[in-house]
């Protein structure tokens, strides 16, 4: 026992010993690391005044950054000149929903190949201004992002000002980009009568689960349809997001107002999708829609003729978006909730029908929101809301790209996937977005 006790005392006085001799080994580490770190703050802030200095002196200046943007060509200056370059150009169209913008909106509009471009440069109000003999000059910037050119360059009494031979370049170069781009999958056209090609891709995707499809309309089969579940889920889903867009189609996309009277072919077409989906027969739920398809067709050439309307406006945008925003939270709480009603937990064979379900209405707000994105252009650009549009179409696309074997439904925490949650992710985040779109 006293060896023991010596022991303990022997280890006790060895280890204050080590954390005497640590600290003194650590203050001067310490001392010497911020040190370093106040040379180089004092370095940056003596870069930052040389930087300014040759700015109020009129030099030359091969890197500006006053948004944290990186500038790479070089500007020269002239004596008592200044030109700031603001906002450099940088890409925000996200890849995934693959619409393109430019000609689709009015697709017999193409963008024409000229030998010299030219860019209207507005003036502004001075932001940047330098003294020089009492006078100053506004800085100028291009709307786009676009290079303002070589400074000095003489301009027109209209304010035009030539492009430089690069920027001329890249300008020819993405033409041919989109161009190449053109005619792909996701590609959508847009009519120039209002509506019409809304009303086709409405038409379309019914059309296809109804009388497209092997085996057709399954919901509504007594022997076959009992053992696709996921296909019978997955129309039904789409069913749903169908009878909320026939809604906002006959209550406001083809009214000029609250005094405006319905549409008598999309009043029977939202009656008759009303119908219960898995009726056999007097009348089957495939004869109803089908029924329903006739009157949406009615409606299309009335569309073309001009004896039916179909409105573009910001407030018939909303009231779209906000439905898909309501149905598609509905999905979500389906996909994320982890008991039913009555307590018990979400069974396996449950996961499933919820994951087919909201990925078919997936599917139809997805290709109903690709033609509002290029038909409501000048209205999402009314309210700012070309790039909100843009990533709610690309998590819908994520959603209805997804195609597992099987569905999983294991814990968040697990090794093997929760495809259910999954999708309620991305679900999720697009109707996070349909809701902020609201609030513009």
């Amino acid at each position: 026992m006293q060896m023991v006790n010596c022991y303990y005392s022997f280890f006790k006085r060895t280890n204050a010993r080590e954390n005497r001799l640590s600290v003194l080994t650590c203050f001067p580490l310490l001392v010497f690391v911020l040190l370093v770190f106040t040379l180089l703050a004092t370095g940056s802030k003596a870069a930052a005044m040389q930087r300014h200095h040759v700015y109020e002196a009129g030099g030359t200046l091969t890197t500006v950054s006053d948004q944290g943007y990186p500038v790479t060509e070089e500007q020269g200056v002239k004596e008592g000149t200044g030109i700031l370059k603001h906002y450099q150009e940088r890409p925000h169209h996200r890849m995934g929903s693959g619409v393109s913008i430019r000609g689709l909106y009015r697709s017999n509009e193409t963008v024409p190949r000229t030998t010299e471009a030219t860019v209207n440069v507005p003036p502004r109000e001075e932001e940047h201004g330098m003294e020089q003999g009492g006078g100053q000059e506004a800085v100028t910037r291009s709307e786009h992002g676009s290079s303002p050119g070589v400074a000095g360059s003489p301009r027109t009494e209209a304010g035009e000002q030539k492009v430089a031979p690069a920027e001329k370049r890249k300008h020819e170069a993405g033409i041919e980009r989109i161009k190449a781009h053109e005619g792909k999958e996701h590609e959508v056209e847009i009519s120039p009568i209002p509506g019409v090609t809304f009303v086709e891709t409405f038409i379309n995707l019914l059309d296809h689960e109804i009388n497209g499809r092997f085996l057709g309309w399954r919901p509504n089969d007594i022997i076959i349809g009992k053992f696709t579940d996921n296909i019978n889920n997955f129309q039904l889903g789409l069913l749903e997001a169908a009878r909320v867009t026939a809604v906002r189609l006959k209550e406001s996309l083809s009214r000029l107002g609250e005094a405006d009277a319905y549409d008598q072919d999309l009043q029977m077409a939202l009656n008759l999708l009303m119908n219960k989906s898995t009726q056999f027969w007097f009348p089957s739920a495939e004869s109803s829609y089908n029924e329903a398809l006739k009157h949406l067709r009615n409606y299309l050439k009335k569309l073309k003729t001009g004896k039916a309307h179909f409105y573009y406006r910001v407030d018939t945008l909303i009231a779209l978006v906000s439905s898909y925003r309501d149905f598609l939270g509905n999905c979500t709480n389906t996909l994320v909730k982890d008991r039913e009603k009555d307590g018990s937990p979400v069974s396996w064979f449950k996961a499933d029908d919820y994951f087919y379900y909201s990925q078919g209405a997936a599917y139809l707000i997805y290709n109903i929101l690709k033609v509002v994105q290029v038909g409501f252009h000048e209205q999402l650009v009314t309210i700012d809301a070309v790039d909100i549009m843009e990533e709610a179409i690309h998590e819908l696309h994520r959603g209805v790209s997804m195609s597992p074997w099987i569905v999983l439904d294991r814990p968040l925490d697990s090794i093997f996937a929760n495809h259910r949650a999954n999708l309620g992710a991305v679900l999720g985040e697009a109707a996070h977005l349909l809701s902020v779109m609201t609030q513009l």
